[in-house]
């Protein structure tokens, strides 16, 4: 062994036994990265050369009770380009320049840009934009889709339906009340790149389909909201009024067929959305509604007996005082009927009937009727209005909420207060959405007629509406009367409280039902603070609900002024058109049908051809527990006449066209 060798010994055993360390070490780091920790691997490699791209699914749309649709969702494109990887600008730019009509500079201006990223073309029509991205774009150019919503109505019931925002999810009314089951699932796929971060189209990727928003179904009849809304407006513009509102009401279901308060936003154009226009005024304010608020306090003293429709009160000549303060009418009245100072709207006479009242019938009698309680409509934000409990109630509260002070309600609750006195008596929860429908087809009901509590007898219910129609046809709503149609309503006018003070500002208000012996429609009409043209219910609101009514009902006929025909004409003509000659008794039939208990069984009576009014009436008067289907006469019945009944059960009546 030479000397060299046994001086570099120990060197060269330290270098062999390093490299075998070492590169042991590399082969077995590779053999964990390759083999025990490929799917890390895997991903860290995708991550470089393939991207999850998400697929936005359609947002379901709203559409009115007979499949009218009130929105959309529009597709539209957006071409952009990274200036620094487009090879050919001047092709681009003339490629672009010839499509959207824009000069070449424009564009070129664009790709010489210092920026990495610009954009080209934004908000591009669906037709311009699938044939732009069809075509043979050059590197560095990319298109992407998305999803606008568009509302074909524009301001048509805006703040009822609400709107959306850039991210497509909703931000007010039933947009964002139902965003869970409008927006739908996200889905995604993948998209390569090569090394140098350009489009991979080839290669198996994966992708997982959106799942599309379900379709709402609402109650709203889209030609009524029009005409709410054109008579509204055109109320505004003729009073200069601040506002108004209207809430339509089919007062023997509880479906809601127009909401509106104007002024109103375009949700088609975001920039010009204010807080106040996208409140749902109806149900979202409330406000002291004055005389409309009678009818509650003569609902219990008729419910109580202790008035008589043809009871006599002096009204004092227009001026009276009662702990210690003045009370006025708004003309000078001497005696009146108690019919009468309901139809005069006397403030004087309704003072001195409610003294025969004590204070807790009068709050429970408003409580029956919904007030300051939430109605159950499904819509974000209700307001409850006000009502102080009886204990706490100074000398003149019951005065003052006799007449509509001391008290605040929303437009929606007084529409179903007055549909509880138009349909016999039975508060009802208001129903604002018919159903939802899923992209395949399914269909959910969600709303369906729900009694919440019978506020007074049907008998009360009746004298008071007899009462409201002379209140139209010879008292205050008289500017609400057409010729030949029962009208029965209430107006109301409030002066407006400020900074605890009332002020020479008003809500003038109308409250009704048509037809008053079986009425189809509630609807109350609110002007908040009219300057011109009068400033009362009777002057301002009445007006509005008699140019409803009659547009609405010449919408439904079918002569050019039906109004003008005598009630018996239209009846019988009706009759006429019917392939049911077996129903006439029940059509023409005005009472209650004969539903009797024997030996202690309650039968199922004959209720074919009957209205909804009707067949609710003395289906709640057995203790029964009806559910209406659709609208019109009754066409069927489950169980059908004659069969044995025990209290408190189920039964379906189905209504239609007869």
């Amino acid at each position: 062994m030479s000397m060299t060798y046994k001086k570099f010994r120990g060197r060269y055993i330290l270098v062999v036994t390093s490299s075998v360390l070492v590169w042991t070490m590399l082969v077995f780091r590779m053999f964990f990265i390759q083999v025990i920790d490929a799917k890390r691997l895997g991903a860290a490699i995708e991550s470089r050369f393939e991207a999850k791209v998400s697929i936005a699914p359609l947002r379901g749309n709203f559409f009115d009770r007979y499949g009218k649709k009130l929105t959309d969702n529009i597709e539209q494109y957006t071409f952009a380009a990274r200036p620094a990887k487009v090879k050919d600008k001047n092709a681009v730019a003339r490629l672009f320049s010839k499509t959207f009509n824009k000069s070449r500079q424009h564009y070129l201006n664009r790709l010489n840009s210092k920026n990495s990223f610009v954009y080209l073309e934004r908000n591009v029509s669906p037709i311009l934009g699938r044939e732009l991205s069809k075509s043979l774009l050059p590197a560095g150019v990319q298109v992407e889709s998305e999803v606008r919503r568009y509302y074909p109505y524009g301001d048509l019931a805006a703040p009822l339906i609400g709107f959306v925002g850039t991210e497509n999810h909703g931000l007010s009314g039933l947009e964002a009340h139902y965003d869970h089951q409008l927006a739908g699932l996200e889905g995604w796929k993948e998209r390569g790149a090569d090394g140098h971060g350009n489009t991979r189209i080839r290669g198996g990727f994966q992708e997982q389909s959106a799942i599309n928003g379900d379709d709402c179904y609402l109650t709203i009849d889209v030609d009524i909201q029009v005409i709410v809304e054109e008579e509204l407006r055109s109320a505004i513009e003729k009073h200069k009024a601040d506002r108004a509102m209207a809430v339509l009401v089919a007062p023997g279901s509880g479906e809601v067929l127009a909401l509106a308060n104007l002024p109103a936003f375009n949700p088609n154009s975001r920039s010009e959305i204010t807080q106040d226009a996208l409140t749902s005024h109806p149900i979202m304010s409330a406000f002291e509604p004055g005389s409309t608020f009678k009818v509650i306090g003569a609902t219990a003293l008729l419910e109580s007996n202790k008035v008589h429709p043809m009871d006599v009160f002096f009204c004092e000549d227009g001026k009276f005082s009662i702990h210690g303060i003045t009370i006025k009418d708004w003309r000078p009245f001497e005696n009146l009927t108690f019919s009468e100072v309901l139809q005069n709207s006397s403030n004087i006479g309704v003072i001195k009937a409610m003294e025969q009242l004590d204070d807790a019938k009068l709050f429970m009698t408003a409580r029956k009727f919904g007030f300051s309680e939430k109605s159950g409509i499904p819509f974000p934000y209700e307001n409850t209005g006000s009502l102080k409990n009886n204990k706490y109630w100074s000398s003149v509260s019951k005065s003052e909420i006799s007449i509509g002070y001391e008290v605040s309600v929303t437009s929606l609750q007084l529409a179903m207060a007055y549909s509880a006195i138009g349909n016999g008596g039975v508060l009802l929860k208001p129903q604002l959405v018919k159903k939802f429908r899923t992209p395949g087809g399914h269909e959910q009901e969600v709303n369906r007629m729900d009694a919440i509590r019978r506020v007074a007898s049907e008998s009360t219910m009746h004298t008071l509406s007899d009462i409201l129609e002379k209140a139209v046809s010879q008292g205050t709503g008289n500017r609400a009367f057409l010729p030949n149609l029962k009208i029965a309503g209430k107006t109301g006018t409030a002066k407006k409280l400020k900074n605890g003070k009332y002020v020479s500002e008003y809500i003038a208000s109308f409250a009704s039902f048509f037809p008053s012996n079986d009425p189809q429609y509630t609807l109350i009409v609110v002007v908040d603070h009219p300057r011109a043209g009068g400033y009362t219910g009777g002057m301002v609101a009445a007006p509005i609900a008699k140019e409803i009514y009659r547009r609405i009902y010449n919408l439904r006929g079918q002569a050019p002024d039906p109004y003008l025909q005598t009630a018996s004409s239209i009846g019988s003509d009706k009759f006429k058109k019917t392939s049911h000659p077996s129903l006439k008794g029940h059509l023409l039939s005005s009472s209650i049908p004969v539903m009797k208990a024997v030996a202690g069984q309650l039968t199922m009576p004959e209720l074919l051809g009957m209205s909804m009014k009707m067949s609710l009436s003395g289906l709640y008067a057995m203790g029964l527990n009806p559910v209406s289907h659709g609208s019109g006469r009754v066409i069927r019945q489950v169980p059908t006449a004659g069969q044995d009944l025990r209290a408190g059960q189920t039964v379906e009546i189905y209504l239609g066209e007869i």
